[in-house]
């Protein structure tokens, strides 16, 4: 056990050098195996020399998850993530791992801090070969899924829009001078953890849809005012009362206050996002992209110190921007 725990550490601390692309490729593909199956490894309850458990009982990503980054022991506790990009970030529990310290944890079950892990972590045994190709599934999962991730920066991709670019770029700002990501800046980099370009032109189209079903709601709960699509603010007869979307009612909106009595509700995005649109001289669609990359900068601080490129994504995919929309009363 003693012998492949160090096998382990050696290769998580730094990259083989023995072996060629394709090499380690079959290692990786022979380490998802027993990542998600347990293939070539015992598992001891507790204690190297307790009870052993049935083949595959407990796996890797049964506990930590199918990217590595975390998940639950059985549904009750909440497993860490095991990459080593992970681990060598200290926490408020903990100091950072190193080989020594991780080396310990898996022979004895204690923390760099001290504290014995749960027995509801198994102490593994194995040959080397199963071990080694464990770690280099781990190595390729930590590779893939947190590529762009430091410990002190986050990269990003930014839109080559000319509209959307500063608007990121001013949300970033905004998002570093607020401490960042779990004192992680957002930086502009490559390989990049984040597609902010991918992620607006996913949100924004669902933040339209989401504002113009505002509108509708309105317009049902109140019959005395009129969609701004169809009016003509220059029109002698333009009804007093209107609503729309940023985009419909914006351009016609200094006319529509000069005209005493005239009601305008506008629906855009949160009062931050307007802000800044309206100090930097820039359009509704720059406002929308502020709001919308401010969103997906906050997915990042729910992740906690060990965000995936997956699980982003996936949460991208799931937000609701309703959350994003204001009505202003002018």
């Amino acid at each position: 056990m003693r012998r492949a725990a160090i096998l382990w550490l050696s290769m998580l601390a730094g990259p083989v050098a023995a072996q060629d692309g394709s090499a380690q490729d079959g290692a990786a593909k022979d380490g998802a195996a027993v990542f998600h199956r347990a293939e070539g490894l015992t598992a001891h309850l507790a204690r190297p020399d307790g009870p052993v458990l049935p083949q595959g009982t407990l796996t890797c990503a049964g506990c930590h998850g199918a990217d590595g980054a975390g998940g639950t022991e059985g549904g009750a506790a909440a497993a860490p993530p095991i990459g080593w990009a992970a681990l060598a970030v200290p926490t408020p529990d903990r100091p950072a791992y190193d080989s020594a310290a991780l080396a310990r944890l898996l022979r004895t079950g204690v923390t760099p801090s001290g504290r014995t892990i749960s027995a509801g972590m198994p102490r593994f045994q194995g040959e080397d070969r199963s071990m080694a190709a464990l770690v280099a599934h781990l190595q390729s999962l930590d590779r893939s899924e947190q590529q762009g991730l430091g410990p002190t920066h986050l990269a990003v991709t930014l839109p080559v829009d000319p509209d959307l670019r500063p608007a990121a770029l001013a949300a970033i700002a905004a998002f570093n001078a607020e401490g960042g990501a779990f004192g992680r800046r957002i930086t502009e980099g490559a390989p990049a953890f984040l597609d902010l370009g991918a992620a607006l032109a996913q949100l924004l189209p669902r933040l339209a849809e989401a504002e113009d079903r505002r509108v509708t709601a309105l317009l049902q709960a109140d019959p005395g005012l009129q969609p701004a699509r169809l009016v003509d603010a220059a029109a002698p007869d333009a009804p007093r009362r209107v609503v729309g979307t940023l985009d419909q009612i914006g351009p016609q909106l200094a006319r529509l206050l000069d005209r005493p009595g005239t009601q305008a509700v506008v629906i855009g995005p949160p009062p931050e996002a307007m802000a800044w649109a309206v100090d930097h001289r820039r359009t509704g669609r720059a406002a929308h992209a502020y709001a919308a990359t401010s969103a997906v900068l906050g997915l990042l601080r729910d992740h906690g110190r060990t965000p995936t490129r997956r699980r982003l994504a996936e949460d991208v995919e799931r937000l609701d921007p309703s959350g994003l929309v204001e009505v202003y009363r002018k």
